[in-house]
């Protein structure tokens, strides 16, 4: 089995529930995102899946989060904007665009050091 990953980032506001039932103040992140894929066999070049065509489609999805706040996004709205629902909305997008031979293993979303949620297929 052949792992790949590729990370890349964006900035976007969010506010998440607290415990009591309150809601934190919305605050700006640099979320860090690692999507890792899996084959059981490598193309004609050697390769799982091209690195500039992973991390693109990644990009692709992840783009369009950054700038602005999270609970803009209907997605987030309904379920909130923690890092675990944003591990499972970029997982959710980006498994369709992958090539049938490569599978989605997981997604973590990192919003800061040491603090991350993984969304996987398992």
């Amino acid at each position: 089995m052949f792992t790949v990953s590729v990370e890349t980032q964006f900035k976007a506001g969010h506010s998440v529930a607290l415990s009591d039932g309150s809601k934190e103040p919305e605050h700006e992140h640099f979320w860090a995102v690692l999507a890792e894929v899996t084959t059981d066999k490598l193309d004609g070049r050697g390769m799982a899946i091209d690195f500039a065509q992973l991390k693109a489609r990644l990009t692709d999805i992840t783009s369009k989060l950054g700038g602005g706040s999270l609970s803009d996004i209907d997605y987030f709205r309904e379920k909130g904007s923690t890092a675990e629902n944003v591990a499972a909305y970029i997982f959710q997008r980006l498994e369709p665009k992958l090539p049938d031979e490569v599978r989605l293993a997981s997604v973590s979303v990192s919003e800061q050091v040491g603090c991350s949620a993984k969304y996987s297929a398992d």
